[in-house]
């Protein structure tokens, strides 16, 4: 039998996306607040804290996908 060691080594882990630092950095480097970033059946949900954070953002919907190079669908919520 293998060891838990050996087997749990050979797996490789992954890695999270590009996009959800470079989503977070964005948020807190132009609104100074923070935010959750998820992606859920080829979505990305963005999560803020309050509703003009998200309106905000939804008003700035472009030049955020431009910013963040993002490809698949985008999806702002408000709350944590």
């Amino acid at each position: 039998m293998d060891s838990l060691r050996k087997i749990l080594g050979s797996r490789e882990i992954a890695q999270a996306p590009d996009e959800i630092g470079t989503i977070k950095d964005y948020v807190s480097r132009r609104y100074k607040s923070k935010c959750r970033v998820k992606l859920q059946r080829g979505a990305w949900i963005v999560s803020v804290p309050n509703s003009a954070l998200a309106a905000t953002l939804q008003m700035e919907r472009l030049a955020f996908i431009k910013a963040c190079n993002i490809k698949a669908k985008l999806v702002i919520r408000t709350g944590r």
